[in-house]
């Protein structure tokens, strides 16, 4: 007689039409060498953050300073 084995289910499969929604799909980024990369991660991670909160409050001041800008060009920043 022919023994049944029991099937694991499967990796649940995603529902196309409710994907993840990220706040947002725009980032921004600079490359840099590994040796720059290996003094972040470990200044970061001595400090007890990560690397992105360390950049957090430079990319806010950049962002302030280019909102400023486009405003007193009478640019409004355009949405892509």
């Amino acid at each position: 007689m022919a023994e049944t084995t029991d099937v694991k289910p499967g990796r649940r499969q995603g529902n196309w039409r409710h994907r993840e929604n990220r706040a947002s799909p725009k980032y921004v980024s600079k490359r840099i060498t590994e040796h720059d990369h290996a003094a972040l991660t470990k200044y970061a991670e001595d400090h007890g953050v990560k690397i992105a909160e360390l950049l957090t409050p430079y990319v806010q001041e950049l962002l302030e300073r280019a909102h400023d800008y486009c405003d007193g060009h009478g640019e409004a920043a355009k949405a892509s």
